[in-house]
C-alpha cells in the first residue's frame, strides 16, 4: 500500500502492509506530534517505536544537518522504516531493531525523544521509555510522548516523577502530547 501525504509543508511517499500500525495512513496521533514538535537544524533525535516511519523520517526532514535514531521491536516496521527512507531520499537516518535504546550506541545524546507508542504498550514499558529517555537526553532536551488522553494521566504522573516537569502542547479527538524537558 502506498500513502501520499505532506507533513509541514513537505511531501512524502510511504509504502505500507498489512499488519504495520495505521496502515492505511499517517495516524493523528502522529500527525499531532509531527505537527507540534520543536526540532532545530543540527538536532540528534531518538524515535521510538517508529513504525514504518512516519514521525522519524519527518524529523530528518526538520533537522538535514541533524541526525535521527529510529527504533522498533518489529523486524517489519524496521524493514518499512529503512524502505521509506530510500523512497523519500532520506539519508541522516539510522534505523534499527531495537528494544527501546536498548541497541542504540553507548553513550548516545539527543536533543530530542519521540513517541508515539502503541496504546496497547504495558506500562511498564512506557516507564521504560520515559526513563531512558531521561538518560539519553543532553540538558534541555525534550521528550514529545504522544497517547490517548486516557492514558495521559499516567505518563504525566511518568513524567513529572522522572523529569519533573510536564507539559500537554496539544490535543486532537482522543490523543493527547505530552512534553517534558530535562533541566539537570
Amino acid at each position: 500500500m502506498t500513502i501520499k501525504t505532506t507533513l509541514r509543508g513537505r511531501e512524502f511517499v510511504f509504502e505500507t502492509k498489512a499488519g504495520l500500525f495505521s496502515k492505511d495512513r499517517v495516524d493523528p496521533g502522529s500527525l499531532l506530534l509531527v505537527e507540534n514538535v520543536e526540532v532545530r537544524d543540527g538536532d540528534v533525535v531518538v524515535d521510538l517505536g517508529c513504525g514504518w516511519g512516519a514521525i522519524g523520517l519527518a524529523m530528518a526532514g526538520f533537522t538535514p544537518r541533524g541526525k535521527v535514531y529510529m527504533v522498533d521491536t518489529d523486524i517489519r516496521a524496521v524493514e518499512y522504516s529503512q524502505r521509506n527512507a530510500r523512497l523519500n531520499h532520506i539519508e541522516n537516518v539510522v534505523i534499527v531493531a531495537s528494544d527501546g535504546f536498548a541497541n542504540l550506541p553507548l553513550g548516545l545524546k539527543c536533543e530530542l525523544v519521540v513517541s508515539n507508542p502503541p496504546s496497547h504498550t504495558p506500562k511498564e514499558t512506557i516507564i521504560e521509555f520515559i526513563e531512558g529517555a531521561k538518560d539519553r537526553l543532553s540538558k534541555g532536551g525534550k521528550l514529545y510522548f504522544v497517547t490517548e488522553r486516557r492514558i495521559a494521566p499516567m505518563v504525566k504522573r511518568e513524567f513529572e516523577k522522572v523529569f519533573g516537569d510536564y507539559e500537554v502542547v496539544g490535543t486532537k479527538l482522543q490523543y493527547c502530547l505530552s512534553l517534558a524537558q530535562k533541566y539537570d
